[in-house]
């Protein structure tokens, strides 16, 4: 086995993409073309879906703010949408329908 460094980015790297092709494969995204939809949404139900597909996405987006081809304030900008939506995704309480709160 090959210890050169460009072995290690590779495996790095394969393991990147392996993990974003997790998560996005765990999305089932017909369900979420079905429910995006703007008549008669509950906020609930959109603050739901929005964790959903942001724990989808969040491995894509750490991926980006480290792209030195992307400009240092984008990333940061990009650092600073992640951590905030995690804050969102901490914020909001396990609901379950008919569960008392």
């Amino acid at each position: 086995m090959s210890t050169s460094k460009n072995h290690m980015e590779e495996m790095a790297a394969s393991r990147t993409y392996d993990a974003i092709n997790r998560s996005i494969k765990a999305l089932d995204l017909a369900t979420m073309e079905k429910g995006n939809t703007l008549d008669g949404t509950s906020f609930v139900t959109r603050l739901d879906q929005l964790v959903t597909v942001y724990t989808a996405v969040k491995p894509i987006i750490a991926v980006l703010t480290t792209v030195p081809l992307i400009p240092k304030t984008w990333r940061a900008v990009l650092g600073f949408f992640s951590r905030s939506l995690d804050a969102v995704v901490i914020a909001v309480p396990d609901f379950k329908a008919g569960k008392d709160l």
